[in-house]
């Protein structure tokens, strides 16, 4: 290459430009078809300047033999060791003679008929990096007129895609996995748009409820198909989760029914509400499991669970009275030695059954909907207080009870005291190692909130999801713990009853904190 210099008149036309401009500035343009610059129409500077000035990719061919031109925006399509910086001022043909089959064609379209072509995400591989690559281009070819009107080039705006294809490939690829996974877990999907009202699923969710496969639906129509007594559950666990002060989580099971063949089935759905940075939710998407036959097997042992309580309540009851009378003869009658200590023993051998049995005849309520709430207001500082009094007798754990006095709730005492004693049990139960346990209440702008944190072995993120299913209990290598895992069930019921929220925070081997909240009441 040797340096010329342009003619005063035309020089500011190839100003600037970049390292593309300079290259075109100092290119012998002697060696090609088109000559000195000096002798370049105006409809070439033109198009130059349009070209080097440009923050897009765009690429010019020129003449009878196609000679190009390209500015910095186009340059690094080119790659490195590849067709830079010699396709400048080369002819088209030579410079593409891997695509030049699918290109040229298009040029003489454009040249011909003067129309502008147009296309997307197309593949044409070319010569880069010292091999060939599939690259994807979004480009369009326009025909360049001279100053008679007569066709004497093409220009071409374009960007490369390959990015944004491989990106969708492998989203495409993703979402098969997702939807083989899905498919294997036999899990139907859904997915609320909160803005618009909007609800998608797929086929199985569809097959389910009796919907058409091809049409789309709206939520209404299928809260319509879920069966009347859980409908209202469902409409206040999807407003729980869109509340903003929720944690977003949707988990809520219920029966349907198909409306084609009315085969009903009892599902459980699992979701998570989306929100914006305005507070606003505006999506809520989840799974739907079919568990029909477990909640059969579930509701089988239910009713052995519920026969089996009541016919042992009677005798327990009659042994707790004998055991009491034998208490009061020791005392009046000074029997001293070991008779004492065994009695002592079977009352609490005996107050650990009747807690069991009492957790057993709550879920049979809880199932009939026969648990009675009596609501009274009170101070749940004083509650929490006296919850605590089984620990201050027991003299293994200390405790600390921080926070707010004078949070008033509307709440039945009895239940909320079983919601915090079996906390403290938990706390105690499973934290061995250390007897510290802290209790806070905190007052919130419309709700009290209560946490109960033990330091002991914590629970392992996947054991968290279940932890309030009715029979659940976290299998831990750490150590066996005794329990029906009915305990957090039953809060978890009480507290959702007296519309408050309920949760656990916790880090494996460092310890947990349970809570829950009620509305408050500060009239």
């Amino acid at each position: 290459m040797s340096l010329n210099l342009l003619p005063k008149s035309h020089n500011h036309y190839l100003d600037g430009g970049g390292e593309m401009g300079q290259l075109i500035r100092s290119f012998d343009w002697t060696s090609t078809e088109i000559g000195a610059e000096k002798n370049w129409p105006q409809s070439l500077f033109t198009a130059l300047s349009m070209i080097l000035n440009s923050g897009f990719p765009m690429f010019l061919w020129w003449g009878p033999n196609l000679i190009q031109f390209y500015n910095d925006a186009y340059r690094p399509s080119l790659g490195e060791n590849g067709k830079h910086p010699s396709a400048l001022g080369q002819p088209g043909k030579d410079c593409w003679p891997e695509i030049w089959p699918v290109i040229k064609p298009l040029i003489d379209q454009v040249m011909i008929s003067g129309q502008a072509t147009w296309s997307e995400d197309q593949l044409i591989p070319i010569y880069r990096n010292n091999h060939i690559e599939d690259v994807y281009w979004t480009f369009s070819y326009s025909r360049v007129n001279d100053e008679a009107g007569k066709p004497v080039g093409v220009i071409v705006v374009c960007y490369e895609s390959t990015a944004k294809i491989q990106a969708f490939n492998i989203l495409k690829e993703t979402k098969k996995e997702l939807e083989f996974a899905i498919e294997a877990t036999d899990l139907s999907t859904w997915n609320l748009n909160t803005l618009t009202n909007k609800f998608t699923c797929n086929a199985r969710f569809k097959s389910w409820f009796g919907l058409p496969v091809e049409e789309s639906t709206d939520l209404q129509t299928v809260l319509d198909l879920i069966m009347e007594k859980d409908r209202d559950k469902v409409v206040m666990a999807i407003e729980r989760a869109l509340d903003n002060t929720s944690d977003g989580n949707y988990n809520v099971t219920y029966s349907i029914i198909n409306q084609l063949n009315n085969v009903k089935r009892i599902v459980k759905a699992k979701g998570k509400a989306l929100f914006g940075s305005d507070g606003i939710a505006y999506r809520l998407s989840g799974t739907l499991q079919d568990v029909t036959e477990e909640y059969q097997v579930q509701q089988r042992k239910d009713e052995f669970l519920s026969v089996a309580s009541h016919e042992l309540n009677t005798p327990l009851t009659s042994l707790k009275a004998s055991l009491q009378i034998l208490e009061r003869l020791i005392n009046t009658e000074n029997v001293t030695g070991k008779i004492p200590v065994f009695v002592n023993q079977a009352n609490k051998n005996l107050n650990k059954l009747l807690t069991l049995m009492e957790e057993l005849m709550n879920v049979t309520k809880i199932q009939e909907g026969q648990l009675v709430f009596n609501k009274t207001k009170f101070d749940l500082f004083d509650l929490v207080y006296d919850s605590c009094e089984f620990i201050r007798m027991e003299k293994t754990h200390e405790f600390t009870l921080n926070g707010d006095r004078d949070c008033f709730v509307i709440a039945d005492y009895r239940r909320i005291d079983q919601v915090i004693v079996n906390f403290l049990n938990n706390a105690i139960k499973y934290s061995p190692k250390s007897n510290k346990i802290e209790i806070n209440i905190v007052q919130e702008s419309n709700a009290c909130k209560v946490s109960v944190r033990d330091f002991g072995i914590g629970i392992s993120p996947e054991n968290i999801t279940n932890l309030f299913d009715r029979y659940y209990r976290v299998d831990s290598s750490l150590m066996q713990v005794s329990g029906l895992g009915l305990g957090l069930y039953i809060s978890a019921e009480i507290i959702n009853k007296h519309g408050g929220r309920i949760g656990v925070d916790s880090t494996f081997e460092l310890g947990s904190t349970f809570w829950f909240t009620i509305p408050n009441n500060k009239d």
